[in-house]
């Protein structure tokens, strides 16, 4: 103890000099990771870095010293740099699939965990097949100020499975039902109210490719009932390539088929970034064009999200542009509406309950216009959920 202290107490220009000299650098880092004493490994790895002495242990102990100070992005940095020297490295290798768990990232975690023994992939929970990853229950009430529309409700089942160190499947069936009232058949007034209903079912396939590649494939039939008739099942595919970095993540996607006997086409464009490095806070965004009837509706959303306690999470996001359908978060949520939706807006708070549980309370407000007389109103609506992960 008494030696470390002397060794960061030399004069800077010393110690500079010092940090070329491979084994001066190496125990005194050495000590620094025994020691726990995370903030000055930081400082001097990185001086050693700036001076040229770079090597596999040196970043093992700087991304340890990352996972410490909650700063995943930067352990992602200095693990990946151990394990592109050593790809034996279990160590780099354990802590690099751990930074991408703390990024809540877990394809390419499982990826890299595959070459790990079963005794460090299983406190990860990476093990290579498992029919169950994660359950999710939501159910939502929906009140809008328009007289001419009842109360909504929704309600999703999701069921996650981990095929192998590459394969991931999601699959979700919702519900969701509406009374409105329409006009006569001489449309000369109202007071006959019908029941639109929509049932769908949602199956997601994930390829990790690489840990920055990740491609999806999806697939989704929808039975939309809009009260005086039932039309013919609809189909929707989608298709999607995500791209990630440590600071932030991009990805495409395209979604095309038929929603109530018309030929629907989506492209999206989505950015999340973390400037922290970690989940403390976070930003993400969606631009969206959706071709409908030979004709293009944009539509976007901006969101920011952050930690506010150990095991509380705030998030809130707007959305703007008119679209007589949507279909968002790869395809979990697909909006084939009366309705056309013109602005929204979001609040939420996740809650860890415990390690497996998940609590999400949300409250949010549309404006949407009116198919009949085009006049706007506005939604208020409930949410709230509950996933187990495994």
């Amino acid at each position: 103890m008494l030696f470390v202290c002397l060794l960061l107490h030399l004069a800077p220009r010393a110690q500079a000099q010092q940090l070329l000299n491979f084994a001066y650098a190496d125990s005194l880092t050495h000590a620094l990771a025994t020691q726990y004493r995370w903030a000055e490994l930081d400082s001097v790895g990185r001086a050693a870095l700036q001076l040229g002495t770079d090597y596999p242990a040196l970043r093992r102990r700087l991304g340890q010293a990352a996972l410490a100070q909650d700063r995943p992005a930067l352990a992602l940095r200095h693990y990946g740099r151990a394990l592109h020297d050593n790809p034996l490295d279990t160590t780099a290798r354990y802590g690099l699939a751990l930074a991408y768990l703390e990024l809540n990232q877990p394809g390419p975690a499982a990826l890299l965990a595959r070459a790990l023994p079963d005794s460090l992939r299983r406190p990860l929970h990476l093990m290579g097949f498992r029919p169950v990853t994660r359950v999710e229950l939501e159910a939502s009430g929906q009140h809008t100020s328009n007289q001419h529309r009842g109360g909504a409700g929704y309600g999703r089942l999701g069921l996650s499975s981990r095929l192998g160190p590459r394969l991931t499947l999601t699959q979700n069936v919702s519900h969701f039902g509406q009374e409105i009232e329409l006009p006569d058949q001489r449309r000369t007034r109202f007071g006959e109210r019908y029941g639109v209903r929509q049932n769908q079912y949602h199956a997601l396939l994930g390829v990790q490719l690489a840990p920055r590649w990740r491609a999806l494939a999806g697939y989704h039939s929808l039975s939309s009932d809009f009260g005086r008739q039932e039309l013919a099942p609809d189909r929707l595919g989608y298709a999607a390539l995500a791209y990630a970095r440590p600071y932030w993540t991009a990805q495409v996607g395209y979604y095309f088929g038929t929603l109530t006997d018309t030929a629907r086409q989506q492209a999206d464009l989505r950015l999340t970034v973390y400037p922290l490095g970690n989940l403390r806070l976070y930003g993400f965004g969606r631009a969206s064009v959706v071709r409908s009837g030979g004709r293009s509706y944009p539509n976007g959303v901006l969101g920011v999200g952050g930690r506010l306690h150990r095991r509380v999470w705030a998030e809130a996001y707007g959305g703007l542009g008119q679209v007589p359908v949507l279909a968002e978060l790869d395809g979990t949520y697909v909006y084939n509406l009366f309705d056309a939706v013109r602005q929204r807006g979001s609040a939420s708070l996740l809650i860890l309950l415990a390690r497996p549980l998940l609590l999400r309370l949300s409250a949010g407000a549309e404006q949407r216009r009116d198919a009949l007389n085009g006049s706007p109103y506005t939604l208020n609506s409930l949410s709230t959920s509950l996933a187990w992960t495994w």
